[in-house]
């Protein structure tokens, strides 16, 4: 738990950062850093719920499994990601990766800086969940 945390402390160097989460598939917290009080953990389950909707609704429009959300609203940007090395995305796979991460950024946040930083953090945080 304390690595994970280790590599989540990079984003704070993002201009505008709030909070960082990764959870479970299910949207349970594994790990946060947060410097600004909001509550990362009930964002991370309302992002987790609308993760999974945008990927059920990406297959049905037949364009493939959606793996990120990005909500701009009035006093931040939230995005989701979800990292699933598994080739049957219905079932986790023994050995195979299957993470979200959320990101609350500030509404001036630096947001190419924040996608950017969650595609390599995703990556490296992968290991953990083997």
């Amino acid at each position: 738990m304390q690595e994970i945390t280790e590599v989540l402390e990079k984003f704070n160097s993002i201009g505008g950062f709030k909070a960082v989460g990764v959870f479970s598939p299910n949207g349970e917290m594994v790990a946060e850093v947060n410097n600004s009080g909001v509550q990362i953990a009930e964002i991370g389950a309302l992002a987790n719920d609308v993760l999974l909707k945008a990927q059920k609704a990406t297959e049905m429009m037949e364009v493939g499994r959606g793996q990120q959300v990005h909500v701009e609203a009035p006093k931040a940007h939230i995005i989701a990601r979800c990292l699933n090395e598994a080739t049957d995305f219905a079932a986790n796979a023994s050995g195979r990766a299957h993470l979200h991460m959320v990101l609350v950024l500030d509404k001036d946040g630096n947001m190419a800086m924040g996608k950017m930083k969650m595609d390599s953090t995703i990556q490296e945080l992968a290991q953990f969940f083997r």
